[in-house]
């Protein structure tokens, strides 16, 4: 029996005795909101008690939502802007930017170095189809493929055919 397959079964037999929200809060998957949402850490979650510059403002996107990270550091916090930029560019690279940033921002206020921060998150919606505009560009790509087939045809005659 393979290593990780012990780790697993034990993980599965050892979950009850520590309670759904330790189990919840280790495994990985965990489902988005249906629309719009903001998500707040810090001690200072109101809008109004916010002041200042964020310290870090990142943007990324997972599934079908464009996200806005805006976080500012306590003034007590030791970290240096290379490792504020370290942290932006490694959450604007990860496909999965909610989840990515959840775990950073519930890290940086568990050491007390986070003030405040904001995801906010926006579903993409696609606009409303024009019915002309699609029709025309639907007559445009049938055209171009015959095009294309025309061309190839002239290039391959097909076997058997005179040249």
């Amino acid at each position: 029996m393979r290593r990780s397959s012990v780790t697993a079964a034990l993980v599965v037999m050892t979950a009850p005795l520590f309670g759904p929200s330790t189990v919840e809060a280790q495994n990985p998957f965990f489902q988005l909101p249906t629309n719009n949402f903001i998500w707040r850490w810090g001690s200072s979650r109101d809008e109004e008690e916010r002041r200042g510059v964020a310290d870090i403002d990142v943007s990324g996107h997972e599934a079908q939502f464009q996200c806005e990270l805006t976080a500012q550091l306590r003034p007590s916090s030791t970290m240096s802007q290379p490792e504020m930029n370290q942290i932006e560019n490694a959450l604007s690279s990860r496909l999965d930017f909610v989840y990515a940033v959840s775990e950073q921002m519930n890290y940086l206020e568990q050491n007390r170095v986070l003030e405040w921060a904001t995801l906010d998150c926006k579903k993409y919606e696609a606009g409303p189809v024009d019915e002309a505009e699609s029709a025309e560009r639907e007559a445009r790509a049938r055209e171009k493929m015959q095009r294309e087939l025309d061309r190839r045809r002239a290039r391959n005659p097909p076997a058997g055919a005179p040249e």
